[in-house]
């Protein structure tokens, strides 16, 4: 295949977005050696801002997205043999958890244009022993929260909404994260606002708010009083620091996500392609830009992302497979129906939004994924 005219600086690297607001107050921490939420006020400071940009009456930092979905999970009282309904598209850190509680996932097809859970296929799916739904704001779009909480209440579950990707997205005009009965969030370093490692739950339930905080601190009540089984999810006062600062760009990192997600459909538009856009109702901040190519290329999906990376182009593929196809699942039982999730899966291919990304290289990214696109179509 020829090469293209336009081509992307070698060691393309695209990470956080920070300033000297951030190592200013990081220095702080370390000058002042008070590390952890015990010896500093700054993971409750975060905690407090954070909850009122989400407009939820509590938020309970720990030190990472899947910690916050195993802590929402054993404060919604989800244990052995419990059924969890959960999205056959996702990262392992959704469904990780539910198998940590010895629940059971139960595998749930996705809406094919938003890629979020299926309403209609989660309703097929409630058995008796079901006691929680777990729906993922996939990609940054959220998912149909109301009939989805209606769902939840109509067969009396938890519904907790994994927002990992989603800080900051609307649906029908109010921010993610108290939508549902319990929401999480993760700041891992690709996220819209990363603070290296971390995660957050935010609820309205005062009562699952103060489990929270209990299991997070070893299911400790009070000094010395353990209720429960605990884990160490704490946040260090480190990550809290950068959250508080990265809180306050937040808007301008998602509107610079958006940006980059419309100069790739600019690029994009005009071809045989499934491009990502939002419901009626939603705000998605983009956490990344995933499309599908024509049914007919989907054997050539792998090979044609190693021909955009000859290219330079930062391409992944999230996620190349349904989640259940994971060894660690074997133990459960098939068939698990999700066909939309089978041919997604098959045909999706992701670019990145990431704000450091310079408008210029969006764009050279855009037009070099064209022309390799254009080629395979022409074949």
């Amino acid at each position: 295949m020829k090469e293209h005219k336009k081509r992307l600086p070698e060691g393309l690297r695209f990470g956080p977005l920070f300033d000297e607001a951030e190592v200013e107050m990081v220095s702080e921490v370390v000058r002042s050696g008070r590390l952890t939420q015990f010896s500093s006020t700054l993971v409750t400071e975060f905690e407090d801002a954070f909850a009122a940009y989400v407009g939820a009456p509590a938020a309970i930092a720990v030190n990472s997205g899947t910690a916050a979905l195993h802590t929402a999970l054993a404060a919604a009282g989800i244990g052995p043999g419990d059924e969890v309904i959960v999205p056959a598209f996702t990262f392992i850190g959704t469904v990780g958890p539910v198998l940590q509680q010895q629940a059971v996932p139960v595998f749930t097809d996705i809406d094919p244009k938003t890629f979020c859970i299926s309403v209609e296929d989660a309703a097929r799916k409630i058995t008796p022993k079901t006691k929680a739904l777990l729906a993922v704001d996939m990609f940054g779009h959220p998912a149909d929260i109301d009939p989805l909480r209606e769902l939840a209440a109509q067969h009396d579950l938890v519904f907790i909404e994994d927002a990992c990707q989603a800080h900051g997205a609307k649906y029908k005009g109010k921010r993610v994260g108290n939508l549902a009965d319990l929401t999480c969030f993760s700041f891992y370093e690709s996220k819209n606002m990363p603070t290296g490692e971390g995660g957050m739950i935010t609820t309205g339930n005062e009562r699952l708010a103060q489990l929270c905080r209990m299991i997070r601190h070893q299911g400790e009540e009070n000094w010395g009083i353990i209720r429960r089984l605990g884990f160490n999810y704490r946040m260090p006062a480190l990550q809290a620091a950068l959250g508080v600062v990265q809180l306050k760009k937040l808007d301008k990192f998602n509107e610079m996500r958006r940006e980059r997600a419309a100069i790739y459909t600019r690029a994009l538009a005009d071809l045989d392609l499934e491009l990502p856009g939002e419901s009626p109702d939603v705000w998605s901040v983009f956490h990344v830009y995933s499309f599908l190519i024509p049914r007919r290329l989907a054997e050539r999906r792998d090979e044609i992302v190693r021909r955009l990376r000859e290219e330079r182009v930062p391409v992944g593929v999230a996620y190349p497979r349904p989640l259940y196809a994971s060894p660690v699942f074997a133990h459960l039982e098939g068939p698990f129906d999700c066909p939309v999730t089978e041919d997604v899966c098959s045909r999706v291919i992701t670019l990145p939004t990431l704000q450091s990304i310079p408008v210029e290289i969006a764009e050279t990214i855009g037009e070099v994924t064209r022309e390799v696109l254009l080629e395979y179509m022409r074949e």
